[in-house]
């Protein structure tokens, strides 16, 4: 059963989600996060302290998400299904996460100043992890020899598109939230463009005529 004190963090947590992400750190008040959440100010920092300590928490609680999506990566030794399995996840992350995912790329953005240095350890060690997963792919001719640092710099920026860019996908989609389809066409597009680009060629010669396979 849900205690009170559960109740109110997780109102907290998802009224300062919406107002981080619509104003940025800088111009949220905590009076608007009470409002949001309906709750007194003083309860915000009863639980959390500051707004600085919500802000961090706020971003941690997208850290598991991340993490979660790096591990798929790594389960299968076929890189096929891992990459589209790791596009899929970071694509559901966005959906299922709209709000902390623009707060956490705003951070990023900004270089991640206010980044906990837990927060920072753990993404850290899970890129190291990820970069070399790919590596080991890209050894053993799994995968095209591409760099495997801006592969993954390359996926993450793909995926990261719907949160950094709503108001230009606005625009292209003639809707101002992403609807799942959306989110759908997007995992295919990405994962065709990715796996097009990182399949091994196989050269071989017919008449003197070379081809790829």
């Amino acid at each position: 059963m849900t205690s009170i004190r559960q109740r109110n963090q997780r109102l907290i947590l998802a009224a300062a989600s919406e107002e981080f992400a619509a104003k940025g750190f800088d111009a949220t008040q905590t009076l608007d996060i009470a409002l949001r959440a309906g709750l007194p100010k003083a309860n915000l920092y009863y639980y959390f302290q500051s707004k600085e300590n919500l802000y961090a928490k706020v971003l941690l609680g997208f850290v598991e998400p991340l993490l979660e999506a790096s591990a798929v990566l790594r389960e299968s030794d076929d890189p096929m299904v891992g990459l589209q399995a790791y596009i899929a996840a970071r694509i559901r992350i966005a959906r299922e996460h709209p709000h902390i995912a623009k707060v956490f790329s705003g951070e990023l953005l900004l270089g991640g100043r206010q980044l906990p240095e837990e927060c920072r350890d753990l993404l850290y060690a899970e890129a190291q992890r990820n970069v070399e997963c790919l590596r080991s792919w890209i050894e053993r001719g799994l995968l095209a020899p591409v760099d495997p640092e801006h592969l993954m710099l390359f996926i993450w920026s793909a995926t990261r598109t719907y949160t950094n860019l709503g108001w230009q996908m606005a625009y292209i989609t003639g809707r101002q939230v992403p609807e799942d389809a959306d989110y759908s066409q997007a995992a295919a597009t990405i994962t065709r463009l990715v796996l097009g680009g990182v399949v091994p060629q196989r050269v071989g010669a017919i008449g003197g005529l070379l081809f790829a396979t």
